[in-house]
């Protein structure tokens, strides 16, 4: 018996599984691109040619390959993230990200945004230390966003708290928003959670409306028959209209019934995954869900476990159920079931299970797998459940698909090292499960058969030992939170974003992002091909000119000694040496020009930020290392230093620079007249004080020009709360320098 699941909230280095390319090719030595070993993740792309000649014997065009990970943002904590690329003709492939940031003070979670591609990200406007701008939406404690196909809106779902849930919408990309409380305060004993949005712009609509936007959440006032509910706008979100518009927003009253919600008063209801739409052809709605078996009401349940999918075909007005898979004793909450709709109106339903009866000494039910269905006839009939990572020892958690043409899907999961129970998270000798990021694809899908190839898709594992799926039952790790995404752009690429909490302090979670630069697309007829305009070359990335930010997240194009045109790093031995190319030599005053908050920014600090495995350590985590130029008065004469992100601002939202010793400081920027354009500034500083493993490879190595304010003194000093809060200006995109070899505990 396992205790119900109310609330779904939310290194050992070891590069030990061989890329497996997704459509089968060999080219030869000449290909200039360089893999992180045991990965499809470019390391490096050769402007002479040539590559290294070990790590690419399978790379051409219809290889997978994928960028080196960025950080979604350089220092604020994530979880859970979610990815959506406006895709849609207008939309210009602009990305955008969000996570929960926790029921913290104010009650927003960050929502970032990337317009070149995923080389980088920001945040938009924004209250500095917080994230999101003050009075539009509140939330924080789970966050999903779509976007508009003919508007291109940007709906906005966040969850400030029991009985609430937030809808926020811009109308230009992001940068501003309007928040509307949906049926918030209408009725105060509701309870609810894990809300989803979607969106049909281009639904038939009666006269008046003007586009059809939903969001789904589980009602659990009435803890021993939950609901599946779902507020709807007929006025494409329009402030408002989520409470004149819905027929089962339980949030505003309305009372369940059968027909209208999409699955009422249902007592083996646990966990629903996000609403998806078939907005090619019928516009018919499906949200998948689980259910099991109470053993005591409203608190625990078991097996038998079952899969379904609750549907309407009138735009959310009425509701029909079916059931896609009987599961028997196989556990599937782990965690949310998803799905997603063909451009033909075929639907692919994806879950992880367990595999049972019992292995572990804990009582739980063994390895996990990923598995998926689908249906060709609207979801009346599945196929039978197809596992996907059958193989023995290797569990794989937290699924999630995206499809393009009839056939053609993408997938993502977490896959460990090991064949444990996730929530068990290390064997009997101590040694912790070892996840890395998968991605999966297939170009026949509707087939019966395991017809996906993965390749790991992170440069370095993102979270050792466990991974709790019980949700707000867990009494173990669940530093991930519970889910992360996939979404395709108008190629039919993959963009994936993901939780990764490697570090010593395992709560710092940040949130990472890759894309497919190169390989076979989900829609037919197009091709991805930008590894040769990737901006990283020879253990280097170029940035364009013109690209800063103020301390607020408004555009401020026209920043002297801000404006990052490009960085290089390496090791020899020792030594790491970084560099910088700037417009002109860095100064707190102009970063305190340029930032529009004369006062509040008191200097700016210039570096490079990457992820390292730490010496030492016998677990064999790494740390997020940072090398740069300080020029901030309240801190003294400007110095080079390097250290770690572990320090936090004074609000505790996010990490701070915390220098744990000098950098050598070097380059034209710093002559003793230094040139009127553009410089170098060169940082050199011991990979051994630093605490990095004698050998170790440098990941997601980031370029970044930031504001700063105040002094980074700690007080009281035991603790890592320091007086001041830094603010990204500039970044250039991640690029990564492979170690002398792999690691191993």
């Amino acid at each position: 018996m396992e205790k119900r699941r109310r609330r779904p909230f939310g290194l050992v280095i070891s590069l030990c599984v061989l890329a497996l390319v997704v459509a089968a090719s060999a080219a030869g030595a000449s290909d200039p691109y360089d893999l992180v070993p045991g990965t499809a993740v470019l390391a490096d792309n050769f402007a002479s040619g040539g590559g290294n000649g070990g790590n690419t014997s399978s790379t051409s065009s219809s290889t997978s390959i994928f960028s080196p990970s960025v950080f979604v943002d350089y220092k604020r904590f994530g979880g859970e993230p979610t990815v959506t690329v406006d895709r849609f003709p207008g939309g210009n492939d602009v990305t955008y990200v969000s996570g929960p940031n926790g029921f913290v003070f104010p009650h927003y979670s960050p929502f970032f945004k990337s317009s070149d591609l995923g080389q980088t990200f920001r945040i938009p406007a924004h209250v500095p230390s917080f994230g999101q701008t003050f009075g539009t939406g509140g939330g924080g404690g789970d966050s999903y966003q779509v976007v508009g196909p003919v508007t291109h809106k940007v709906f906005f779902v966040d969850l400030p708290g029991p009985g609430c849930v937030t809808m926020n919408t811009s109308t230009d990309q992001g940068e501003t928003w309007v928040g509307d409380n949906i049926g918030c305060g209408q009725s105060p004993g509701a309870i609810d959670d894990r809300q989803w949005d979607a969106v049909d712009e281009t639904a038939p609509l009666p006269a008046g409306n003007t586009g059809n936007v939903y969001v789904s959440f589980i009602n659990f006032t009435n803890v021993a028959a939950t609901t599946l509910a779902l507020a709807r706008s007929t006025h494409d979100g329009a402030p408002g209209t989520f409470v004149t518009d819905s027929v089962c927003n339980t949030l505003n009253g309305q009372v369940p019934t059968s027909t209208t919600c999409p699955d009422p008063l249902d007592p083996a209801l646990q966990v629903a995954g996000p609403p998806v739409v078939d907005i090619y052809n019928t516009h018919n709605i499906y949200i998948p869900f689980v259910r099991n078996t109470p053993v005591i009401p409203g608190v625990s349940g078991g097996p038998p476990y079952s899969l379904w999918v609750a549907k309407s075909t009138d735009g959310g007005s009425t509701w029909t159920r079916n059931q896609v898979a009987s599961l028997g004793d196989h556990n599937p909450q782990n965690l949310f079931p998803e799905m997603t709709v063909d451009k033909a109106g075929n639907l692919y339903y994806t879950w992880s299970q367990t595999q049972g009866p019992s292995s572990d000494s804990s009582g739980l039910t063994g390895e996990q797998d990923v598995y998926y269905t689908f249906s060709t006839d609207r979801g009346t009939t599945w196929a039978a459940p197809i596992p996907l990572t059958q193989e023995s020892n290797d569990s794989a958690v937290m699924p999630w698909m995206v499809a393009g043409d009839p056939g053609r899907v993408d997938l993502v999961y977490y896959k460990a090292n090991s064949g444990l129970n996730s929530n068990v998270g290390f064997d009997s000798s101590g040694n912790p499960m070892v996840w890395n990021v998968y991605f999966a694809q297939s170009l026949n899908a509707l087939n019966k058969g395991s017809n996906f190839r993965s390749v790991q898709i992170s440069d370095h594992p993102n979270h050792l030992g466990g991974i709790c799926t019980a949700g707000l039952s867990c009494s173990g790790d669940r530093d991930l939170l519970d889910f992360f995404t996939v979404d395709i752009d108008h190629l039919g690429a993959a963009n994936v974003v993901w939780a990764d909490d490697n570090t010593s302090r395992g709560s710092d979670t940040r949130n990472k992002f890759a894309r497919q630069l190169s390989g076979v697309s989900v829609f037919k007829n197009q091709s991805i091909s930008l590894m040769n305009t990737w901006p990283i070359k020879d253990h280097s990335v170029t940035d364009r000119a013109g690209d800063t930010y103020d301390e607020l997240g408004v555009a401020n194009p026209a920043c002297p000694g801000m404006d990052l045109l490009g960085a290089s790093a390496n090791r020899s031995g020792d030594v790491i040496t970084v560099s910088l190319t700037l417009d002109s030599a860095p100064t707190a005053a102009k970063a305190m020009a340029c930032s529009n908050a004369p006062g509040v920014v008191t200097g700016g600090i210039w570096s490079v930020e990457f992820w390292a495995a730490s010496d030492g350590n016998p677990e064999g985590y790494g740390q997020s290392y940072f090398i740069g130029y300080r020029d901030n008065p309240p801190n003294g004469a400007p110095v080079g230093e390097a250290g770690r992100f572990d320090n936090t601002n004074p609000t505790i939202t996010s990490l701070e620079y915390h220098h744990t010793q000098a950098a050598t400081v070097g380059g034209t920027c710093v002559a003793a007249t230094p040139p009127a354009g553009p410089c170098t500034i060169t940082l050199t500083t011991s990979a051994n004080g630093l605490g990095i493993k004698s050998g170790a490879g440098m990941y997601s190595i980031t370029g970044l020009s930031t504001f700063f304010g105040g002094s980074d003194q700690t007080t009281p000093v035991a603790f890592r709360l320091e007086l001041g809060n830094s603010e990204q200006s500039d970044a250039t995109a991640p690029f990564d320098v492979n170690g002398t070899g792999t690691t191993s505990p």
